[in-house]
């Protein structure tokens, strides 16, 4: 893609990546420099490990498996759609697979459009359509070494 410099910006494709393989600065900055001469919003949401977990027991760490090529194929497809809908110049999801803490980032979505008005709805659906769609398995494991695989 095109950066407003005329210069060619790659942003990495939306996909599954291991636990640390992408930094969240980097990918701002780029989506900074990727964006269209018409774009004026990009909106950027970290999805983060939270403790307590859904059923309300303090989590120690989480794991994250995924069927990668389905996923990976999912996340595209989420984004080129959303790209289309929304009339985006930049999609992205990138979702990270292995052993996280809590606090640390599980998911990264950039969005970039026209207006506030286009980018925040695209951006919500994107997160909607991640936490559905793609094949994305996540282990809770709480403090006194139990576990539970959670959705």
């Amino acid at each position: 893609m095109l950066s407003r410099q005329g210069k060619s910006i790659r942003l990495p494709p939306s996909g599954i990546y291991p636990r640390g393989r992408l930094r969240y600065e980097k990918l701002i900055s780029l989506a900074q420099k990727a964006v269209s001469d018409d774009s004026g919003a990009i909106i950027t949401y970290v999805g983060l490990v939270k403790s307590p977990g859904p059923g309300g027991r303090r989590v120690k760490e989480l794991l994250i498996e995924t069927y990668s090529e389905h996923s990976g194929k999912t996340l595209r497809n989420i984004c080129r759609e959303a790209k289309i809908k929304h009339k985006l110049s930049v999609a992205r999801i990138y979702h990270f697979e292995g052993e996280f803490k809590v606090g640390e980032p599980l998911v990264i979505v950039i969005a970039a459009g026209r207006s506030r008005q286009n980018v925040f709805p695209a951006v919500k659906e994107m997160i909607h359509r991640y936490k559905t769609q793609p094949a994305i398995w996540k282990k809770e494991v709480y403090y006194d070494e139990s576990s539970q695989w959670v959705r």
